[in-house]
């Protein structure tokens, strides 16, 4: 059955109940494909259309009705900013960044396009570190870069093993790196990708990286990892320039 997300957030997790870990966030508007759970009635098998991403989602977060389908399959926008009120169906609703709205109903205070890369994940500074989560109100790593993305046309997998994996413009020395990459890092012990963020330069012209670890955050990116209050704090893996927008 195919249906549309009618809460600003939906969790899915990784096991059809409440108690399992949330894996990511299905935002308002966005397109998904259910089933229902085997042996849990009140839990469906989801698929999310944008990135494949699969898990459990409670089908009351879910609208599957004929008319919500159809109005979410016409010509849509994506909500630009990190919160935007809006009435939707009788309820006043504060909205995320990336939440899908069809054109006809879109406000014209909320069409504005972030510049870029970099514009489009700076607005999210200070939005807490949650696992899974992909809004100003708690975001994880990937989930600020598959985002930033989004808010500009390009489309990325949901994880930060799946992001460096499926890139086809890897650069793996540091002194190949260039304003706005995604870049990779893994932890001491393994060379498997934990965590992604994106390339900077201060006002000294000295590398930074926008990343979310803690919070929403910038701090020193060197040919060794991210450096933070004079720590190494992930070590470095490579980068990667953004992949060619599906749109």
């Amino acid at each position: 059955m195919e249906g549309i997300v009618r809460v600003p957030l939906a969790p899915i997790r990784s096991e059809p109940s409440d108690r399992a870990e949330m894996v990511t966030q299905a935002l308002f508007g966005e397109q998904v494909q259910l089933e229902p759970a085997e042996g849990q009635a009140n839990w469906c098998a989801v698929t999310l259309k944008r990135d494949g991403y699969q898990g459990f989602v409670d089908p009351k977060l879910i609208d599957g009705s004929q008319d919500a389908v159809a109005a979410f399959q016409a010509a849509c926008h994506e909500l630009p900013v990190p919160l935007t009120a809006i009435e939707w169906g009788g309820r006043h609703l504060h909205l995320p960044a990336g939440s899908r709205i069809p054109k006809a109903a879109m406000p014209e205070y909320a069409t504005n396009a972030p510049s870029g890369i970099l514009d489009a994940g700076l607005q999210f500074l200070g939005a807490p570190y949650l696992w899974g989560g992909k809004s100003i109100l708690g975001m994880d790593c990937s989930g600020l870069t598959q985002l930033t993305g989004q808010l500009c046309g390009v489309n990325i997998p949901r994880d930060a093993s799946l992001q460096w994996a499926q890139s086809s413009k890897k650069r793996l020395g540091f002194s190949d790196l260039e304003e706005g990459d995604l870049v990779f890092f893994h932890k001491e012990g393994s060379s498997a990708v934990t965590h992604v963020g994106v390339a900077t330069h201060s006002l000294q012209n000295a590398w930074q990286v926008l990343h979310a670890s803690g919070e929403v955050r910038i701090d020193g990116l060197t040919p060794q990892g991210i450096l933070r209050e004079g720590q190494l704090t992930h070590l470095w893996t490579g980068a990667c320039g953004w992949p060619v927008s599906a749109e």
